[in-house]
């Protein structure tokens, strides 16, 4: 008896329950084909800019629009699911500000009116916030800037990269105001990692942004050949260098042992004439004292090896005339 009891109160709330969101939804779709005058706010895109300029500033990137419309436009404008609003800037619509030294230039509430209206399909504008809208122009310039690898490589146990990657192009041609352009050194490509590599990576890399700059490329190709190393040691003599005239130098010991990855493909063409190790004459502060010692410089190394080692770092030497 109980357990029906239960059930038959159970049934009831649940019908009670669909009576009410049938109500609601009603009384939604009701209140939506209402009209409502409300503020909205709405992104822009500023357009037909002049073929010699930029903008310098950071124009309103949204417009306050009070619009008169049915509550189902309302309800589409105020989740975003339109397109920005356009606004053209070009010499026929901007109006330039005759007290300014710079080339400042605006917009009116009433100049672009109609323009808004227009891209209101179904409702209808009745006022617009800001009621003037100020743009900075600056003279553009062309530059070609080199382009700065951001990858990170991380290579299998044994791999290397061999030689410098290579980048196409190499430069690109960026475009903007002349303030911005003149202070860049490098054009950077996006940051990206790269894990466990052992062959040769090939990869398209998006160039990273700036506000109001345009690239003449939007990426570039990238090529970085990577081969298996293996652990090489030579013997290489020591030479001596900057030494005055009529001083000879004698190094101990005359040679120094150098450890260095080479790649497999190269290990047997590896000599030591490919490397010069020296000590610097000019670099010994007291050759009086005869317990100084010479530092060992690796002035020369082949393009292709890496990792280099040797020893020792240091020298005893003696100076004669």
């Amino acid at each position: 008896m109980g357990q029906r009891i239960k059930d038959n109160v159970n049934h009831d709330f649940l019908t009670y329950l669909v009576f009410l969101l049938i109500a609601i939804v009603v009384w939604y779709l009701n209140a939506l084909n209402k009209d409502y005058t409300i503020d909205l706010k709405f992104a822009v895109k500023y357009t037909d800019l002049p073929e010699d300029k930029v903008l310098a500033n950071t124009p309103p990137e949204y417009l306050t629009l009070n619009i008169n419309a049915q509550g189902f436009a309302l309800l589409k404008y105020h989740f975003g699911l339109t397109y920005p609003l356009t606004l053209e800037a070009s010499y026929q619509t901007l109006r330039k500000r005759s007290n300014s030294s710079q080339e400042e230039y605006y917009l009116t509430t009433q100049s672009i009116f109609d323009r808004i209206s227009s891209q209101l399909t179904d409702a209808r504008l009745r006022s617009i916030i800001p009621d003037t809208v100020n743009l900075l122009l600056s003279e553009t310039i062309k530059k070609k800037i080199s382009v700065k690898s951001m990858l990170q490589l991380q290579f299998e146990q044994g791999f290397f990269p061999k030689g410098n990657m290579q980048i196409d192009p190499r430069e690109v041609t960026v475009t903007g105001p002349k303030a911005l352009v003149d202070t860049m050194q490098y054009v950077y490509t996006r940051t990206k990692v790269f894990k466990k590599l052992k062959d040769t990576l090939k990869a398209s890399i998006e160039l990273l942004p700036v506000h109001r700059l345009r690239y003449s490329v939007s990426e570039v190709n990238i090529v970085q050949v990577i081969e298996r190393y293996t652990e090489a040691t030579i013997t290489v003599p020591i030479e001596p260098i900057n030494l005055p005239q009529g001083l000879t130098m004698k190094v101990f010991p005359g040679a120094v042992t150098i450890n260095c990855m080479v790649p497999v493909a190269d290990y047997e063409k590896l000599q030591a004439y490919m490397f010069r190790a020296v000590v610097d004459y000019a670099s010994i502060r007291d050759i009086m004292d005869n317990q100084a010692k010479a530092r060992i410089t690796i002035l020369r190394t082949p393009d292709y090896v890496t990792d280099v080692k040797f020893n020792p770092k240091n020298v005893d030497f003696i100076i004669e005339k």
